[in-house]
């Protein structure tokens, strides 16, 4: 059974889709340096780091080909647009997506468009601290959710494996 989320994402295209998920992730995101990653770089091991604490193999971002990025981006904004946390700023931005001329991506790849866009989604589930020191950077993940434990921290990880493709397949269970 097809979501209403699911099918507004299919009718995108892929630059609308991109779009929407960095209107999203402005909204639903940090700037807080000490919660948020400075650049791609970042962003990268700090999914890394999540995906090893949930006991997942190790997926680089922004080695994906353009093609299964756009496949992860359109998981991803169905995920999030989904998810109670997150679904109704996302279901703002899917209800008038935003067209080429009403923001712009120009220094923005797909891949950090995913990058961001699934930083700011975490930051929905876990409280992200960043120490930064002698051009190394550590990563402390605390759960949001009163009732979060561990199992929460694996179960957050394993979505994020199975949106990025290196975890098992099945439906993310935390919709």
């Amino acid at each position: 059974m097809t979501t209403l989320a699911a099918r507004t994402v299919a009718g995108l295209s892929d630059r609308s889709v991109l779009l929407s998920l960095q209107e999203i992730a402005e909204d639903i995101g940090t700037g807080d340096t000490t919660r948020a990653p400075l650049d791609t770089d970042e962003a990268e091991s700090l999914l890394a780091e999540l995906l090893r604490a949930g006991e997942q193999p190790p997926v680089t971002v922004s080695e994906l080909s353009e093609q299964r990025l756009l496949l992860v981006a359109r998981c991803l904004l169905t995920q999030i647009a989904e998810d109670p946390d997150t679904a109704k700023p996302a279901g703002s931005v899917l209800a008038d997506p935003p067209a080429d001329e009403q923001m712009s991506v120009e220094t923005a790849v797909t891949a950090a468009v995913v990058l961001g866009a699934l930083v700011a989604w975490l930051q929905t589930k876990v409280d992200i601290r960043i120490k930064r020191k002698e051009g190394k950077s550590e990563f402390d993940f605390r759960l949001v959710k009163s009732s979060a434990s561990a199992p929460l921290l694996r179960e957050l990880s394993a979505v994020i494996a199975r949106l990025l493709g290196g975890g098992p397949p099945g439906p993310p269970p935390l919709a």
